[in-house]
């Protein structure tokens, strides 16, 4: 026998954020990660209503990745040329890298002129219209939520033309692509990040600013590591001194010693596990990229499942 299946109902917004701007451009803020999973990008140090001139944009943030600029403008009900005209002049105005539309509704033309932005507008710019959606299932009052990306640019992730990219940023987005699939499949509730030309690929640690990350280094050597980066100094050094007050523990529980690393020109901290290599990214064998895969998803594996209850508990003081 075929199970019940239930109709969805779909509400309005504004019977769950009364207003667009106090109640859900704030809890956006708040919860950004979310937004930034359904894109498989990581979005950081979310700020709302930053001024763009005379006007503000509802929010302003950071793609971790890339450190390129994200605005996304919210929107009630169905989109208007209005916000169509504040979205560009937020977009030019901080020169953004993701440029973010949300609205529960959007007109034909409007997504046109997303689509168009994608095909001819400025290089490396990426626009996207997103639908937020409140949803429930007959008969129950709990509510749900989710993202609906209606338009995003062709093959987004890559920021650049393929063309354009040297041998090892060619290399770097690759191995990384190699390592995004093998982590997911070890943490199939691990969102897939998509990989760029760069020699790191980071992902939240649950603490803004502070997060889990693979990185080539010069060496050449290869790294799991903690990055503690947050915009207040002292708080870096309170999460980095909390944490090595627990180093006997942690390096015992991982089986390794770790290097521990005052960043001060950097103003930042980072605790990393080394892997020692051959050669430079653009020179491994194939053997020794599948090695440093299979070393990077176990050691990034038992790095979080012992870091990240301790940043948690950190987080709540």
């Amino acid at each position: 026998m075929g199970q019940n299946v239930s109709r969805i109902h779909e509400h309005d917004l504004r019977s769950v954020w009364e207003n667009e701007e106090r109640d859900f451009t704030q809890w956006l803020t708040e919860n950004i990660d979310l937004l930034a999973s359904e894109l498989g990008i990581e979005i950081e140090d979310a700020r709302a209503e930053e001024a763009v001139g005379d006007f503000s944009a509802d929010i302003v943030a950071r793609e971790m990745n890339t450190g390129e600029t994200v605005v996304i403008e919210n929107q009630y009900n169905r989109t208007d040329h209005d916000h169509l005209g504040k979205l560009l002049t937020y977009s030019s105005g901080k020169n953004a890298g993701f440029t973010m539309w949300l609205a529960e509704e959007f007109r034909p033309e409007h997504r046109s002129v997303l689509e168009w932005l994608n095909e001819t507008g400025p290089k490396g710019a990426k626009f996207f219209a997103i639908r937020p959606r409140v949803v429930s299932i007959e008969g129950s009052e709990e509510r749900g939520f989710e993202f609906e990306v209606v338009v995003e640019p062709n093959e987004w992730e890559r920021e650049v033309s393929t063309e354009s990219l040297s041998d090892s940023e060619h290399s770097y987005r690759q191995f990384f692509a190699e390592m995004v699939e093998a982590y997911s499949q070890r943490r199939p509730a691990w969102y897939k990040l998509k990989p760029g030309p760069r020699n790191y690929l980071t992902f939240s640690a649950g603490i803004s600013g502070v997060r889990f990350g693979w990185v080539f280094h010069q060496g050449p050597e290869f790294s799991v590591e903690l990055y503690i980066s947050t915009s207040d100094k002292e708080r870096n050094e309170e999460i980095f001194e909390a944490l090595k007050r627990d180093r006997t523990d942690i390096e015992s529980n991982l089986g390794v010693e770790l290097e521990w690393e005052r960043l001060p020109e950097k103003q930042a901290s980072r605790i990393k596990q080394p892997e020692d290599i051959d050669r430079t990214i653009t020179d491994l064998t194939a053997d020794q990229r599948n090695h440093l895969v299979e070393w990077g998803v176990d050691a990034m594996d038992a790095f979080q499942e012992e870091f990240e209850p301790r940043l948690s508990a950190l987080g709540s003081n």
